[in-house]
């Protein structure tokens, strides 16, 4: 459950309120990834506790299932009720739900100077465990952050992670020196062409672009931003530490994202050159259909003629495939859009002038593949050519309508008429019909669907085919 579903549900909270401890909540995976330890912010309600956000740390092992969010439990853990009940920091042993033993370390959030929540560092213990240098950093940064929640200093914006692997992690003193650099920043930045040892050095004279820094220590905000500079993508990630009112320094988290982003303006050129190609077969489509025309005005039997434009109109309604796939790109298409412009090209093209046919499109498929929609496309255009031509031979208005329904992975197309119906003892079997043999065959074997028609007043035709994504 999302923080803000939870808090919408709790009694006894002001908007101001549930507003702080979504704000607060934001920043828990960064405090998790860098304190080792399950991160967990709870409201009291009646009953118990609640967990209104948590997140499990992506750099050590968690001891709380996922899903927690939104349970309410009986009894926090002692350091959680302390913390409620005094107002104040507060850290103690405690048992964890798989019966372990764990540390927890509790901040009261206040509003207005009234606590509305704790937030809890969770962390099992440990024997004979002696973090690293790098390990105590990251704790101690973590612990920073975490005092600074409890002094009711907005970290600002919100970082969803801050251990992705290659990241590192840079302190910085309140003149702007480097105290601390792990190894990994360490990587980073000698591939930037940083010489000589991080720490001692002025972040401001290693020859760098350092604004998310010098902004987190000029204005005491959480600054993000990607700068590209001597051939690589770096994210870089600053928070200002304030204690007492005071600038106390600024963490810095760096990373490299040169592959990262080097992949995604691949995948962009790619998708750019798929969408030029489908716009270039549209227009090739498009001329073929043109002059296709062109000849069928200079047949001298009506069969000719008829010949020449239907084969006119499946060409189009693959053409307007392409088109579609020229503006999104996408290997999924919205049918209903598909079918409106397929009926908006027939009417156009087919329907004599003399007659006022409707042609209207209800209902909705949702998106199906490509290469179904262009099969589908076709089907389409065959039914509603064949109803143009021959459900109002001897009538000068007629109404077709097509309706579209999706239940599940079942697709179901409906194309009927009003006008004159089928022919007496007609049989499906031995209708010679071409466009109704094209039917077929993209029913049955391109889709794996199944048809039918029906006569009475008009004509029917119900379509069903199974949606594979």
């Amino acid at each position: 459950m999302r923080t803000s579903d939870v808090l919408s549900g709790v009694p006894g909270l002001t908007v101001e309120q549930k507003e702080k401890i979504a704000a607060v909540s934001k920043n828990i995976q960064l405090l998790a990834d860098l304190g080792y330890s399950d991160i967990v912010v709870y409201c009291r309600v009646e009953g118990g506790v609640l967990v209104v956000a948590a997140a499990r740390p992506n750099t050590a092992s968690s001891f709380h299932p996922e899903g927690i969010v939104g349970q309410i439990f009986k009894e926090a853990p002692l350091a959680v009720t302390k913390a409620f009940k005094n107002g104040a920091f507060s850290t103690k042993k405690s048992i964890g739900g798989d019966g372990e033993e764990i540390e927890v370390a509790a901040i009261p959030i206040r509003l207005d100077d009234v606590v509305i929540a704790v937030m809890a560092k969770e962390w099992r213990l440990r024997e004979n465990w002696r973090p690293s240098e790098m390990e105590q950093m990251y704790i101690e940064a973590a612990d920073d952050l975490m005092a600074m929640i409890g002094a009711g200093v907005d970290m600002g914006i919100g970082f969803p992670s801050s251990k992705e692997a290659g990241d590192g992690l840079i302190r910085i003193d309140p003149n702007g020196i480097i105290t601390y650099a792990s190894p990994n920043a360490v990587t980073i930045y000698r591939r930037l062409g940083v010489e000589g040892t991080l720490p001692g050095q002025s972040i401001y004279m290693i020859g760098l672009n350092e604004s998310p820094v010098s902004s987190a220590m000029e204005d005491r905000i959480a600054v993000s931003s990607e700068i590209t500079e001597k051939g690589m993508t770096v994210a870089k990630r600053a928070i200002s530490l304030i204690e007492n009112d005071r600038l106390k320094g600024v963490v810095a988290i760096v990373g490299d994202v040169t592959d990262v982003r080097a992949r995604e303006q691949q995948l962009k050129i790619k998708e750019a050159t798929i969408r030029e190609i489908h716009h270039r077969v549209k227009n090739n489509l498009q001329t073929i259909a043109s002059l296709l025309r062109l000849q069928s005005r200079r047949m001298t039997t009506p069969e000719a003629q008829q010949a020449l434009m239907e084969s006119v109109g499946r060409i189009s309604s693959i053409a307007v495939i392409h088109e579609i796939l020229s503006q999104t790109g996408s290997g999924t298409l919205d049918f209903k859009e598909i079918a409106t412009n397929i009926n908006k090209m027939i009417q156009t093209g087919l329907v004599q002038p003399d007659k006022l046919i409707t042609i209207a499109t209800r209902g909705s498929a949702g998106k199906i593949p490509s290469p179904m929609a262009t099969a589908l496309a076709l089907i389409l255009t065959e039914l509603v050519q064949n109803a143009v031509e021959h459900a109002f031979e001897e009538r000068t208005t007629g109404k077709i309508v097509i309706t579209l329904k999706r239940r599940g992975n079942m697709l179901t197309m409906e194309v009927s008429d009003n006008g004159s119906g089928l022919p007496e003892n007609f049989e499906l079997n031995n209708y010679g019909n071409l466009g109704m043999k094209i039917v077929h065959t993209l029913v049955s074997d391109e889709l794996g669907g199944s048809w039918e028609i029906a006569g009475g007043n008009g004509t029917k035709v119900v379509v069903r085919v199974p949606v594979v994504q």
